[in-house]
């Protein structure tokens, strides 16, 4: 029997740790499940693994990258498993000084835009588990620039999780295009979630860019507006954000539910801790 699924990479703003604040607020029933901004997708497998929607999962993230990840994984998870196993048998052999030279020129490698899907899968997974705190962040140039971590005795291949997701995956729709585009399907009594890049609880603090491509205050605008036109179409729409004025008064409309949620990624140990966040139903 396959062990439950869980997301196969941290992610920022990854929601494993309030998954069960949102599952309080899940329809009973699911129809379509569409998830705009999947990145590690936690509210994905925690539904899947619990047979929750009846039809079929549309997921999708504007971050090409990780997608081709979840491609990948879910039409070819052997070769996949054996790269990183090759991969987890050298890292592994290296004294510390060399791991750090190693994870350099595998993040080298990847920013060169030059490899195979395969490969960039496996080295997008690698960096994420050998990384500073287990984060994914690109510049304006699309490059991952994340430092080394100093792992002690990082998993990079977990075969059993590996082979969970794919199967999961085994009847899901995979995009990489803007939110907008990913639902145009999306039909009457189909549950929607949307977790993007949050709104900057500050003026000072900048959005956190986990591709390229800027999500501004004029995206957040557009989501919102999005989140009406689904409503009055009759769908179940759910959505992540921070708790500030302007999130508050763009859902006014809507059911608002304050939850408290831990971050971790923090590189200052005393900012990390718990923060109030904003669930917003349409229902």
């Amino acid at each position: 029997m396959t062990k439950p699924a869980k997301p196969f990479v941290k992610w920022v703003g990854g929601k494993s740790k309030l998954i069960p604040e949102i599952s309080k607020l899940i329809p009973n029933k699911i129809n379509n499940y569409y998830e705009p901004f999947m990145g590690g997708g936690a509210l994905f497998f925690e539904l899947s693994n619990k047979k929750l929607i009846t039809n079929h999962s549309y997921i999708n993230d504007i971050n090409k990258k990780l997608m081709n990840c979840y491609e990948i994984i879910k039409q070819d998870p052997d070769s996949l498993i054996k790269l990183l196993k090759n991969i987890e048998k050298e890292y592994k052999k290296l004294n510390l000084d060399n791991q750090k030279k190693y994870f350099y020129q595998i993040r080298q490698e990847y920013n060169q835009n030059s490899l195979d899907n395969l490969t960039y899968c496996a080295y997008l997974i690698f960096l994420n588990k050998t990384c500073f705190n287990g984060m994914y962040r690109e510049n304006s140039k699309g490059e991952y620039n994340i430092p080394f971590g100093d792992q002690p005795n990082p998993t990079i291949c977990d075969v059993g999780n590996i082979q969970a997701v794919s199967h999961t995956l085994h009847d899901t729709h995979i995009t990489s295009t803007s939110f907008e585009e990913s639902i145009k399907t999306c039909k009457k009594s189909d549950f929607i979630y949307f977790d993007p890049p949050y709104y900057p609880l500050n003026t000072t603090a900048n959005f956190t860019n986990y591709s390229k491509n800027n999500f501004t205050f004029k995206e957040q605008i557009k989501l919102s507006e999005t989140f009406k036109q689904l409503h009055q179409k009759g769908c179940f729409v759910m959505l992540s954000n921070s708790n500030t004025d302007f999130i508050r008064k763009l859902y006014q409309p809507f059911n608002i539910h304050e939850v408290y949620s831990a971050r971790s990624i923090n590189s200052k140990g005393e900012k990390r801790g718990k923060i109030k966040e904003l669930i917003i139903t349409s229902y």
